[in-house]
């Protein structure tokens, strides 16, 4: 060790000892180079105002002073100072005084969560100010006010509950700490909590804190200023309890403070004012409501925290949590996983008393509200088993709901049957087309026995072409024009009543009439079907008429006992004949059979659907879970 630093020491102590301050003593200490120039710049620092802060730029203004980024040529960096705007000279020392209040209640409460101040004076030109820590940040207005509406900036994104709620309990710290030196802050809402880029949290603006009596003890008074006159409204509207709206000061303690706190919380948690009011009439109503605001917070908030936030806003006072400490403690618990079961199966009791009084009302209530009734019945009771999952009254209210068909049916209902059925009409007149292609396989056999009467085969061919166009053009739309598709129901039954001319009405005609009619009616509505029925009839009943009647020649004559087709339309040679009637007889029996079996597939999986739904929305009943696991 050298002498140098053996004395060191000693001429502290005696500097100390002779009550000299460092600066008096730096001659008697020897320093390195750059700690001399240090101690020379600090020697020739002024303590002026105007000499010792360089203003930078403005950072912000409000009603009584301004907020301007500076540098402090004393201490060497960059802080922030709050200076008095010129003021009215007759209300000038009144504002003054609250002014350096502010200062000096913000600068004796020193916790992390507070804006430290480092000096007040008087600038030369007689306003005041202070100057405090630079701070950086976005306020919880503006990050609440991005999530309730959806905006997701960078910041805010990433801020999900439990990322909002740990800031918060660090403002819930700090205003504890305020309240244990007797301070409350009395205007305690989002725009005056601003969250750092690195986790920092800062309470501000303490410019109308109320000092209450007995109040830091060993610290000095701040500077004594006008007293906030019995009935003038201090605080922010929406966030100030019902003795600050009603200027009622003497009854103004750390539980107003609470009332603030418990109206953020509660847009935290729901991203909704407490006082979801259209004015600021409104929002003060609300507030001296006794019966408190009414609330609606979404389905997924946690009822914990919503019932402790509406317990820090009781319009009596008496009535909220007696200290921070307390809405601490709640929020923690949650935080830490704990929930609340007897608040949750009271909450759930309650919705579920909701929905089975709504149910009630879908059921039997006037038709013009059922709807309405059902799906606020389906809400309340989902809600009660979000709430309490084993709720056994809830899950029964579901099920009475899902098993009961309303009536009359929901708009949306319908309209999504409608695309339903649309999608199975194109599906039905893609499947007519297939049917009409495949019959019109065995046009060439047709002709293949000998043409008679060329126009009339001409005119049956072309009625053929024109039904599986018209099917095609069908499956490309929605089909939903009725008439467009009895239109095609008809060229295939007159199809029909053509073909008689090979064989007569009566062989094997009746067999297609009637697979056209089941198919085609399987296809329709209830009201068309009496008509395709029609249509079916008259494809064998015009062409048997006009035998009867003479109008064309006969197509069979009983001879000796026996029953003989007459060719008409075509010859009728053995082999080619034979063709025919096996491609028409396979046509008849294997269309049906597709088109009817596929029906009845679909039929069979929405029944199997319905009961696999039915089965799990028998697991919401206890008994339902405990029947399955036997």
């Amino acid at each position: 060790m050298t002498q140098d630093e053996d004395e060191r020491p000693t001429i502290g102590r005696q500097a100390l000892g002779d009550q000299k301050t460092l600066l008096d003593r730096l001659d008697e200490i020897t320093l390195a180079p750059p700690a001399t120039r240090a101690i020379e710049q600090l020697r020739s620092a002024s303590d002026a105002p105007a000499e010792r802060y360089c203003v930078l730029d403005e950072i912000g203004r409000g009603g009584m002073g301004e907020v301007t980024r500076i540098f402090d040529s004393k201490i060497g960096r960059e802080i922030a100072m709050k200076k008095m705007l010129p003021m009215d000279p007759a209300t000038e020392s009144v504002l003054r005084g609250r002014f350096l209040r502010e200062a000096r209640v913000q600068a004796l409460l020193d916790h992390p969560a507070i804006v430290p101040v480092y000096d007040i004076g008087l600038a030369a030109d007689g306003l005041a100010f202070f100057t405090m820590k630079r701070i950086r940040g976005e306020t919880f207005f503006r990050i609440l006010s991005e999530l309730g509406d959806q905006r997701q900036t960078t910041r805010s994104h990433k801020l999900g509950l439990r990322r909002r709620l740990v800031p918060f309990v660090m403002v819930c710290q700090a205003v504890q700490y305020a309240h244990e030196r007797g301070v409350v802050h009395r205007d305690l809402k989002p725009e005056n909590i601003m969250m750092g880029a690195h986790g920092e949290v800062y309470v501000l603006d303490w410019g109308v804190a109320k000092l209450l009596t007995g109040a830091t003890e060993g610290v000095a008074p701040p500077f004594d200023s006008e007293p906030t006159r019995q009935g003038e409204m201090i605080g922010t509207p929406g966030f100030m309890p019902p003795e600050q709206v009603l200027g009622v000061h003497a009854e103004v303690d750390a539980r107003s403070d609470i009332y603030a706190l418990g109206a953020i919380l509660y847009e935290i948690v729901t991203l909704k004012p407490l006082h979801d009011a259209p004015d600021v009439m409104g929002t003060l109503e609300s507030t001296l409501s006794p019966q408190g605001p009414r609330v609606s917070p979404p389905p997924d908030a946690p009822v914990e925290l919503v019932a402790l936030a509406l317990r820090c806003t009781r319009f009596n006072k008496a009535e909220r949590p007696a200290s921070v400490a307390e809405l601490i403690e709640g929020i923690e618990r949650y935080l830490d996983g704990d929930r609340d079961d007897q608040l949750r199966t009271r909450l759930a009791d309650e919705r579920t008393m909701r929905a089975r009084a709504d149910l009630e009302q879908a059921l039997a209530g006037p038709p013009a509200g059922r709807e309405a009734a059902r799906a606020a019945a389906l809400q309340e009771a989902g809600r009660a088993l979000a709430l309490h999952p084993e709720h056994a009254e809830a899950a029964r209210v579901v099920l009475e709901l899902i098993s009961s068909v309303p009536d009359p049916p929901p708009a949306e209902a319908l309209a999504e049957v409608e695309v339903l059925e649309r999608q199975h009409r194109r599906r039905a007149m893609r499947d007519n087309a297939l049917r009409l292609a495949l019959w019109g396989c065995s046009v060439p056999l047709v002709l293949a026995m000998g043409v008679r009467v060329p126009a009339l085969a001409a005119a049956i061919a072309v009625l053929l072409a024109v039904a599986i166009v018209w099917g095609a053009m069908l499956a490309r739309t929605d089909a939903t024009s009725a008439g467009a598709r009895l239109g095609l129901y008809a060229i295939a039954f007159a199809t029909i009543g053509g073909l008689s001319a090979v064989f007569g009405p009566l062989m094997l005609l009746p067999g297609l009439a009637s697979m056209n009619s089941i198919v085609f009616g399987a296809q329709s509505k209830a009201k068309e079907r009496p008509l395709i029925v029609l249509m079916g009839i008259l494809s064998i009943a015009v062409p048997l008429g006009l035998e009867l009647a003479g109008v064309v020649p006969p197509s069979m004559v009983f001879e000796g006992g026996a029953l003989v087709i007459v060719p008409r339309l075509t010859e009728l040679p053995r082999t080619m004949t034979l063709a025919v009637l096996i491609s028409w007889s396979l046509f008849g029996v294997l269309t049906p059979t597709f088109v009817v079996g596929r029906m009845k597939d679909a039929l069979a999986r929405a029944e199997r659907d319905l009961v696999l739904q039915k089965w799990q929305l028998q697991q919401l009943s206890p008994r339902g879970r405990s029947a399955t696991r036997r």
